[in-house]
């Protein structure tokens, strides 16, 4: 079976797991500030502005709480993106305001940002789908004009980059996540990348519950603290940032293998007259992470790219879907905000329609020369 995510960590991280379990320290250690470091030289940081998470959805979370995010606020963003993007907006009593995607790239429609903003506007939260960044330098001149915040979901786009400069760091925060899916793990967890040195600090004591001091190494009684603030236990453990800190280190080399995998399963597929190719590729001012190579049938039926998922399979080939409804109409939102399916076409499209195949590091060529063998003989 060509399976969709097979996480390969280094065994270079067993070694720091041992360091681990000799130390005693399990939170609030070494490798979590080491991976911290590590990420903000990454991203060609100035100033130490990252933090590491327990998730994506918790470093969004933990961003709305900082900003006061309450009821009566919307955030607008994609209706093509994950649930998490939504929940993190509407666990803080705010509403989401879904926005359909462009069917060429899957990403926000631009333009449609301005049909939705009014007085409760907070902020833009955009997505990066699939690896292909959205132009973000159009997204802050929306921003500025209107005075509104900018969060980037970069939860499939870590190394992606717009005119030499990576998605994540242009908006007022850059949410990341490390699941075992994504293109690079830390088993779970993710990062937050904030520009303002206040937030930064109010966050760092928010996702351990509060504390006044958050790392009781700093403490000068062991276990003497206060709680300056309504927080929750959103931090990343040792053991993960030790499995982070060497998948850091070979990021460059996944994208690189991701980007080879990915045009030579396109060259193989492009003449198919059954379905598109989303594009998610790099072009000239965009660099892609490429996550995935999405094709989106031109059959309209669900019931057909649904039967296509379970035959590809049976010829031992995972597939899976980005995303299997547009958030808005999933049963939660579509119950109690009445969005109607007509509202989102391109995301209706993508989403019953398109069947993502993988291009991750442990795609070898003859997996590309049997998945593309099989598409040419079930869709063509």
């Amino acid at each position: 079976m060509i399976k969709f995510a097979k996480p390969s960590v280094d065994k270079s991280a067993l070694g720091k797991i041992k360091n681990i379990f000799k130390s005693g320290i399990f939170v609030h250690g070494y490798n979590t500030l080491n991976f911290e470091r590590k990420l903000s030289n990454f991203f060609k940081l100035k100033t130490q502005s990252i933090l590491s998470t327990a998730s994506c959805t918790s470093a969004l979370h933990l961003y709305y709480i900082s900003i006061g995010l309450k009821k009566g606020d919307e955030v607008i963003m994609s209706a093509q993106t994950h649930v998490a993007t939504a929940h993190a907006v509407e666990i803080c009593g705010a509403k989401p305001v879904f926005v359909d995607c462009e069917l060429e790239t899957g990403n926000i429609n631009i333009d449609d940002i301005l049909n939705k903003i009014n007085k409760k506007t907070v902020c833009i939260c955009v997505t990066h789908f699939l690896g292909k960044p959205t132009n973000m330098f159009k997204i802050l001149k929306i921003a500025k004009k209107y005075n509104l915040k900018v969060v980037e979901d970069t939860a499939l786009s870590i190394g992606s980059k717009i005119n030499g400069k990576y998605s994540g760091t242009f908006g007022d925060a850059g949410a990341f996540s490390f699941h075992p899916v994504k293109i690079i793990t830390t088993g779970e967890g993710g990062a937050l990348i904030l520009k303002n040195k206040k937030v930064y600090n109010l966050i760092k004591s928010l996702r351990s519950f509060g504390y006044d001091i958050a790392d009781p190494q700093k403490r000068k009684i062991p276990g003497n603290y206060n709680i300056n603030y309504l927080g929750l236990n959103y931090r990343l453990s040792e053991i993960e940032a030790a499995i982070g800190l060497t998948e850091l280190s070979k990021i460059k080399n996944k994208i690189s293998t991701r980007k080879k995998n990915y045009h030579l399963l396109y060259q193989k597929i492009k003449m198919c007259k059954n379905f598109i190719i989303l594009d998610t590729g790099s072009s000239k001012k965009m660099s892609s992470s490429y996550y995935a190579l999405t094709i989106v049938l031109k059959s309209k039926s669900k019931k057909f790219r649904n039967s296509l998922v379970l035959k590809l399979k049976e010829k031992g080939i995972q597939t899976s879907i980005y995303y299997p409804h547009p958030v808005p109409l999933l049963n939660y939102y579509r119950k109690k905000y009445n969005y109607k399916f007509q509202s989102f076409r391109n995301s209706n499209r993508i989403a019953y329609n398109s069947i993502s195949f993988s291009i991750a590091p442990h795609i070898k060529n003859q997996d590309i020369e049997h998945m593309s063998e099989e598409i040419k003989n079930l869709i063509g």
